[in-house]
């Protein structure tokens, strides 16, 4: 029974400071939440995700939805965006003012078996490959072949595993 009253007591709490966080514009770090109206996408389902993907890993799901496949581990501070705003060029194309960000189209797949290093940076539109290594501190704008170290601002092809 005492069990059953603190589980209670802890759940009413969460949603209190959950609240206050919200009506005061303050981050918590909730588990492989998405920030955005797109979806998360996980393939190995959420109970994998908590052993692999840590609360710190920002996901922004403005522009687009984000694919994870099976076995991928996220270090600490990574942060994983579908949105961006128009380059000069797209936005004159388009007839769209420079700081528009498009509702949709900007999706992110990460691959199976992928390590993404800690304080990396994924802006989508991009495909991760099976199997492909992202390391610390990269900025990754384009597609990633499968198998590939990548390594850099602007992440470069470093070698083909």
């Amino acid at each position: 029974m005492k069990n059953k009253l603190i589980l209670w007591i802890v759940g009413k709490t969460r949603l209190y400071v959950w609240f206050l966080a919200d009506l005061y514009d303050i981050r918590i770090n909730k588990h492989v939440r998405p920030q955005g109206q797109h979806p998360v996408i996980l393939k190995g389902g959420t109970e994998e995700a908590k052993n692999n993907i840590p609360k710190t890993v920002y996901f922004n799901t403005r522009s687009g939805s984000i694919t994870i496949g099976e076995n991928t581990v996220f270090g600490e501070d990574v942060m994983v965006l579908t949105g961006k705003h128009y380059s000069v060029a797209e936005a004159e194309a388009g007839n769209k003012l420079l700081h528009y960000v498009p509702e949709e189209g900007r999706d992110v797949t990460i691959g199976v078996g992928c390590y993404i290093g800690s304080g990396a940076i994924i802006i989508g539109k991009v495909d991760i490959g099976d199997y492909a290594v992202i390391g610390a501190g990269s900025v990754v704008t384009k597609n990633v072949p499968s198998r590939a170290f990548v390594a850099g601002v602007p992440a470069r092809l470093i070698k083909v595993l």
